[in-house]
């Protein structure tokens, strides 16, 4: 699991990961709205998100068991298929109302975790 609470986070994922531009261009756009709602007069680069509404990337199958402690706080589950690849944008209710927002490609949680959220 990888936490992104900056745009260096972002920057970092884009450098360090194989993953598909469409999926971290989603992640950076998550971002930007986050930075627009919540930024008073911070700079983009300075700006970071509370960790109580942050964002996840899941990139391995032992995040599964942090989606399950939060199972009951899932507000939605969004699915999305680019480029003939699946992934899941998950909002997770955290501490004051705030909302978190985990993302995961298709294959990165077993299958049947992934059929229970496309549910």
């Amino acid at each position: 699991m990888k936490v992104i609470q900056t745009l260096a986070d972002v920057q970092s994922l884009k450098d360090d990961e194989c993953l598909p531009s469409f999926y971290i261009e989603e992640i950076y756009n998550q971002f930007l709205g986050s930075y627009e709602a919540m930024a008073d007069d911070e700079e983009i680069d300075e700006f970071v998100l509370p960790s109580h509404a942050c964002i996840y990337h899941f990139n391995h199958e032992d995040d599964r068991q942090m989606l399950e402690k939060l199972a009951n706080n899932i507000e939605y589950v969004d699915t999305e298929v680019i480029k003939g690849r699946k992934y899941f944008r998950i909002g997770i209710m955290m501490q004051d109302h705030e909302i978190s927002v985990v993302y995961l490609l298709e294959g990165t949680l077993p299958y049947k975790t992934e059929k229970w959220l496309e549910h």
